[in-house]
């Protein structure tokens, strides 16, 4: 009885063994993902129509290079590339009807590979791409190492983009000759009513809550995209995306500014105002005309200032992310010889209602955007807002280095060319700041 528990000691012994051994097996692993023609700032974004360069960096699992000269039991390497669906198949990305399967190439340096990806004018939205490293043995028809990885992509329908909020059912929209007006918009899709009895039907049909419509919208001979997705805040708004290879797409909307007076409540709505055209940035005052402030015994007036630089102006893959403003509220007593100033809002507006003190409300509604690949990140060249303020007040368009050095459009002293302030009303913003007269400043 003695010697049997020993020998079945030793059988679970070897056992445990063993099974620590498979357990410790390693596969080789993919280190590092580099892209060359595509934006990835914030995520990996390729353009369909266009060619990008995938680099990949792989360590077989022991850590060497993912070369053959570091193996010993495999004489065939083989990296390769594919867009797949949910089951994993191979998507056609280049419109031939046949999956695409991106063979992958290795470098003078050991272990880099790379590849071009092509892709044709496909559906912008968001996919899988599958990265797969093989290490075989031909004679054995055995797999002796392997490492897989698997990166989320959007594609986006050209290089020029617009995108615009606040999509509603029963809404006109022009661009350029094109003009429909939606009709049944819902999540599986909608009808737009090219008029004269015409109509065209889009669906989700892959149910990824994107559904789109191929039109020559510049008309330059090439289809462009329009692509319809839902608002992630809940409302029932959607947003508008319509992708070109036509740099004159961001000229075929008709942007003119306008103003309507509210029948409900009297309040004034200003639609299409330019926040942000190319490296020009514009403020807007709301200035209190109420018969208080007329007579300077107390005014209160707000400052819409959007925020310069690029870091303000982001898309944020397959969306825009950041649309950013400060609002400062400014009250002033007896011409401003008393006062205080507050900043009641700071951050983004695109497709967000800002409600100001509920005097103001402040929505993003329309990005020009367009692809700086060298950089690998989107440019919003051109931004615009709805602004609506009551009736007892009225709206001023500044340039930004403008309002500066205006004097007009602050109450007792403006705070940039004297910041000493006046009487008992002392700035206590930093208002250079503000207006990004320092990055002026530091470019000068």
């Amino acid at each position: 009885m003695k010697r049997f528990w020993k020998k079945g000691f030793v059988w679970i012994l070897v056992f445990l063994v063993v099974a620590s051994a498979v357990a410790v097996v390693r596969a080789a692993t993919i280190t590092e993902t580099e892209w060359e023609n595509a934006i990835t700032d914030p995520g990996i974004e390729l353009i369909a129509g266009t060619n990008a360069t995938l680099n990949v960096t792989i360590l077989t699992s022991s850590g060497d290079p993912f070369a053959l000269s570091s193996y010993t039991n495999a004489d065939q390497l083989e990296v390769t590339a594919k867009f797949i669906d949910e089951y994993g198949n191979a998507l056609d990305m280049d419109g031939d009807g046949t999956a695409d399967i991106y063979t992958l190439t290795n470098t003078s340096t050991p272990g880099l590979w790379t590849g071009i990806i092509t892709l044709g004018n496909v559906t912008p939205g968001e996919y899988t791409l599958k990265i797969e490293a093989l290490a075989k043995n031909s004679t054995t028809n055995t797999i002796v190492d392997n490492a897989t990885m698997q990166l989320s992509v959007w594609i986006a329908g050209g290089p020029y983009w617009v995108s615009v909020a606040d999509i509603k059912d029963g809404d006109t929209v022009e661009i350029g000759s094109l003009s429909f007006t939606i009709r049944g918009l819902s999540e599986l899709g909608a009808i737009l009513d090219l008029g004269n009895l015409s109509t065209k039907t889009i669906t989700d049909d892959d149910r990824d809550g994107i559904f789109s419509w191929q039109y020559d919208v510049t008309g330059d001979g090439a289809n462009d995209w329009i692509v319809f997705t839902k608002s992630d805040d809940d409302s029932d708004r959607y947003i508008m995306m319509v992708y070109s290879s036509d740099a004159n797409l961001l000229d075929n909307f008709n942007l003119e500014s306008d103003f309507e007076v509210r029948e409900s409540d009297g309040r004034v709505k200003f639609t299409n105002k330019v926040f942000k055209d190319l490296n020009n940035y514009k403020a807007y005052v709301v200035w209190d005309e109420s018969f208080w402030a007329k007579f300077g015994i107390k005014a209160v007036d707000y400052y819409i200032i959007p925020l310069k630089g690029r870091e303000h102006w982001t898309e944020g893959w397959g969306n825009v992310e950041r649309t950013d403003i400060k609002v400062i509220k400014r009250v002033t007593y007896l011409g401003g010889l008393f006062g205080s100033e507050e900043e009641v809002y700071s951050g983004n507006i695109f497709n967000k209602n800002v409600n100001i003190d509920d005097l103001i409300t402040v929505f993003g509604k329309w990005t020009g955007n367009a692809a700086r690949i060298s950089s690998g990140v989107w440019e919003i060249r051109k931004g615009l807002g709805d602004i609506t303020i009551p009736n007892s007040y009225s709206l001023k368009e500044r340039d930004l280095k403008a309002l500066s050095v205006s004097s007009e459009d602050w109450r007792g002293f403006n705070p940039i060319t004297k910041p000493s302030g006046r009487g008992f009303f002392k700035p206590n913003l930093d208002w250079k700041s503000i207006l990004g007269l320092e990055d002026d400043e530091e470019s000068s």
